[in-house]
């Protein structure tokens, strides 16, 4: 049986590369049905040695494993076989019926669960009651060398009499020379070199009376000096801390010895398969790839379990493995298209991530930035700041896209109606792009606030608060200045009615009122004087007229004529005479009306003056400017509004008066949220500090991003101020608040400022003005510090380093943040610092598996193989067109030779890799 060249693709298909299991290798059969603790299933009880029965128990047990979601077993009873015939091992059964057999529902159980180690745990005869050991073994071992070797161990003895476990007749360090030995004799090798099949040992149950620590306790230094012992069994309800406590010793021997503690269920009973787990990354079925895990367990192996609120241990909240959360990440990129880079002759391009650590490298000109900087155009992720990058990647796009290139994302569990940067939302950095960052504060702040899980929500809450605030400051600002010209428009209007008021008052006791109505009376007579005169002008000329029509003569025959017809023309002469008379007596009377009224109307102009001197005497005795008896009218009409003015100023003022209560109270809040988010910051700059051992730290300034106040200042359009403020070092530079208090305080002088700087400030800051500095906030800046060599305490900034060891410092926190983001960075190596490399970058890099997907193109074979990538695509190019040559997990043969050919540096990371792994 081929555990390792039968395994089925689809495990890294769903995930490439090396993935996260969720493990159980302790568990025991119905082989130890003597000891009385193992139990058939419900509905099974039979003979151990039957076959049938055993084939359903073997079913039942495989399907117990993937109810619990148990991808990997270890099955290991303390017998290897129920009963004297080889075919009585319910172990083999098991493993047998996982490499051919299927679920009820048709599907094969190797499309159920990754990988079934056979094992089993002796006991040796070391400390007072035995040492339990856990073997496991490719099942390419075999069932006959399988059984043959478990009496080897057990030295002939036989594991039970009656209900008790026989303890065998081999010490531990026995068992361990005749393991070597039957490996070397029986164990064949493949054309590689390689072992047909390895063998892994695990310490169970380490703090009972057989365990490593209970049974070996004088000896326990001597068997970390066996390296098969890979794992140590914690307690059922003990973590790796509350183990460790007080053992300092054995922290040592297990760093010294690459050993790794796990959880395992010890289960004699199939429904309490994987009550106890470890999640552990595996790249194949294999005791090797189980070695490998334990060997690098900082990046390979969780533990199962954490204590919840009440102290009580719970499976992971959120356990590594990206199929049971919601992470987002990038499992493959697709590209066809013929004038793409990646589209030779028509093909399609596939690319595979892993969730965790994936590394892209190859020589130069491969395209690996090509792949990485046309992904982040293609996606829409925001772009660097600087130009020449910013160029860099859009011309990556354009060679990833040319030609109209179709490029498709397969982003797990997204919805693919979305903006591609939402299903993917990954943080880019192209090459020498993160050399710059320590010039950009924003990045500086985002890296910070995400470096300490329990803070980083809070801080960025606080920070959208404090942008929201210092917007609602500048429209408050803005709101309260308008109030101010509409109250003063108010006060105004409500003044002019006040004063019309007074004065129409004043104009009453001086007897305008008497002056108005003869003027008045005056006004009317002289209106229709001059009506009367028009009247007697046409009347003139009417006479004028009449003067001058004369009637025709009409002879005496002719007028006897007329008259017998009722016609007289004599009767019509006398008629006109009349008519002629009356004109004339009306002029002469209009005449004398004229005359008469005239003579009203100098009466009254009389009356007028000799009352308006009065008044005039008066109004000037009482000190009013007698002219504006004029506008007595408009004065009356002034005076009517006044109580409407006097309610309008009213609510203006009160407006005024909430507003800036408004704006009080919103400044009193930021300063609140200042102190709270620089408290927050404190709390990170102290974890930089212990988790970095002093070698990192950050900087508050406070007030340090003075750019709002510089605004501000260089707005004013004086000289005199801007040259002052210019003239400020950065850490010198007053805060808008700071500014305002100095300016009531009469203190302008502690800022550096002239005298004549002074008085021209002073000019400028209208009441508006000030309300506009109050509104602004300068904030914070924080800076990264790196110690000097050599040197207790003193540092030097960020952007003062060289570019490999500012790349070393930022790549260190990005990988310590809590960002669940995927981040994607281009050969982040030039001149990278070993001693940061190797002390902070590459265990945060291993730390981080099962957190964040992150993709590195690379040529540096520390990152690669030291930071232990789940998957490496290694990209060849002929011509204008690039390739995958490669691609698969780190262990893989053809993976660890494109590394060492094309990885700088590659045969001496590999060197060092296997003098500390054996790998």
């Amino acid at each position: 049986m081929s555990g390792y060249r039968n395994a089925d693709s689809r495990w890294h298909q769903e995930v490439p590369g090396a993935r996260w299991f969720k493990a159980d290798l302790h568990l025991h059969t119905i082989d130890d049905h003597p000891g009385g603790l193992a139990k058939w299933p419900d509905g099974l009880n039979a003979d151990p040695g039957n076959p049938e029965a055993l084939q359903a128990y073997a079913r039942r047990y495989l399907q117990a494993a993937i109810a619990n979601k148990i991808h990997v077993l270890g099955v290991t009873p303390h017998s290897p076989r129920a009963g004297s015939g080889s075919d009585a091992s319910a172990v083999w059964r098991i493993l047998e019926e996982w490499g051919s057999g299927s679920d009820d529902d048709g599907v094969a159980f190797r499309d159920k669960i990754y990988a079934v180690f056979p094992g089993f745990e002796p006991s040796f005869k070391d400390g007072k009651k035995g040492l339990h050991l856990l073997f496991l073994f490719d099942p390419e071992i075999g069932r006959d060398r399988y059984l043959r070797l478990f009496d080897v161990l057990m030295g002939g003895a036989s594991p039970w009499d009656g209900t008790s476990l026989r303890v065998s007749s081999n010490t531990a360090k026995d068992g361990f020379n005749n393991l070597r030995d039957f490996v070397e004799r029986e164990c064949g090798q493949r054309e590689d070199g390689s072992y047909l099949w390895h063998y892994l040992v695990l310490a169970p149950h380490i703090d009972n009376e057989t365990g490593l620590l209970g049974a070996k306790k004088g000896e326990i230094l001597k068997l970390f000096e066996h390296e098969e012992v890979r794992g140590l069994e914690l307690g059922d309800n003990k973590l790796p801390q509350e183990t460790v406590d007080g053992r300092h010793w054995l922290v040592q021997g297990m760093e010294d010895h690459r050993q790794a503690f796990c959880h395992n269920s010890d289960a004699y009973t199939v429904d309490r398969i994987g009550e106890r787990h470890t999640w552990l990354k595996l790249a194949s079925p294999t005791i090797e790839a189980l070695r490998q895990a334990f060997i690098a367990s900082e990046s390979r192996v969780r533990i199962g379990f954490e204590r919840d609120e009440s102290g009580e241990l719970r499976p992971l909240a959120n356990p590594p493995d990206v199929t049971t959360s919601e992470r987002p990440w990038l499992r493959s990129v697709t590209v066809h298209g013929s004038a793409s880079f990646f589209g030779a002759e028509g093909e399609e391009a596939v690319f595979e991530f892993s969730p965790d650590l994936t590394c892209i490298i190859g020589g130069s000109m491969t395209g690996k930035s090509t792949l990485l900087d046309g992904l982040r155009a293609h996606v829409d992720a925001p772009l660097p700041h600087y130009e020449s990058l910013r160029k860099q990647v859009e011309g990556g796009g354009q060679r990833l896209r040319a030609g109209s290139a179709e490029v498709s994302l397969d982003c797990p569990g997204q919805d693919r109606t979305r903006p591609l940067h939402e299903q993917w939302p990954a943080v880019f950095y192209t090459q020498n792009e993160l050399q710059r960052l320590a010039d950009q504060p924003d990045s500086v702040e985002d890296i910070l606030a995400r470096l300490v899980p329990r803070e980083a929500q809070s801080i960025r809450e606080r920070e959208k608060r404090l942008r929201s605030i210092d917007d609602e400051a500048k429209r408050l600002a803005n709101q309260l200045n308008g109030l101010d010209e509409e109250q003063a428009e108010a006060q105004q209007a409500f003044e002019r009615a006040q004063g019309a008021q007074k004065e129409l008052e004043a104009f009453s006791e001086a007897g305008v009122e008497d002056l108005h109505a003869v003027s008045q009376r005056r006004q009317q007579w002289q209106e229709a004087l001059r009506g009367g005169e028009d009247v007697q002008a046409k009347l003139g000329s009417l006479v004028e007229e009449a003067r001058g029509l004369e009637l025709p003569e009409t002879d005496e025959a002719l007028v006897r004529h007329l008259q017998e017809q009722g016609a007289d023309p004599q009767e019509s002469g006398r008629r006109w005479q009349a008519i002629q008379h009356s004109l004339h007596a009306l002029r002469q009377e209009l005449e004398a009306w004229r005359e008469g009224t005239g003579n009203v109307v100098q009466a009254l102009e009389a009356r007028e003056k000799e009352l308006r001197t009065s008044v005039e005497r008066a109004l000037a005795e009482q000190g009013f400017n007698a002219s504006r008896i004029q506008e007595f009218t408009s004065l009356n009409r002034q005076a009517s509004l006044l109580e409407s003015y006097r309610d309008n100023l009213r609510k203006v003022q009160q407006k005024c008066q909430n507003a800036e209560a408004s704006f009080r109270s919103l400044l009193a809040e930021r300063q609140d949220v200042v102190r709270e988010q620089r408290e927050a910051f404190d709390r990170v700059m102290a974890r930089i500090a212990i988790d970095f051992e002093g070698r990192i730290r950050a900087r508050r300034i406070e007030n340090g991003r003075s750019e709002p106040l510089d605004r501000f200042l260089q707005g004013l359009k004086q000289k005199g101020i801007s040259r002052w403020w210019n003239g400020l070092a950065e850490e010198a530079r007053p805060s808008p608040d700071g500014l305002v208090r100095a300016l009531a305080e009469d203190r302008l002088a502690d800022w550096g400022m002239s005298s004549s700087v002074q008085e021209s400030f002073r000019e400028q800051m209208t009441p508006g003005k000030k309300r506009e500095l109050e509104a602004l906030r300068n904030p914070d800046r924080y800076v990264l510090e790196h110690q000097v060599e050599g040197s207790e305490g003193e540092y030097r900034r960020l952007e003062m380093l060289s570019g490999g060891r500012r790349v070393s410092v930022l790549l260190s926190l990005l990988l310590k943040t809590a960002d669940e983001r995927p981040l994607v960075i281009d050969q982040p190596e030039d001149q990278l610092d070993n001693r940061f490399l190797f002390e902070d970058v590459l265990p945060a890099l291993r730390s981080l598996k099962g957190q964040r997907q992150i993709i590195v193109a690379t040529h540096n074979a520390n990152i690669v193989v030291n930071g232990d990538a789940d998957q490496v695509i290694q990209l060849e190019a002929s011509g204008s067109h690039g390739r995958v040559a490669c691609a698969g997990a780190i262990e893989e043969p053809e993976v660890r030779d494109a590394i060492v050919r094309t990885v700088d540096g590659g045969d001496e990371a590999f060197r060092l890799r296997r003098l500390k792994y054996g790998f």
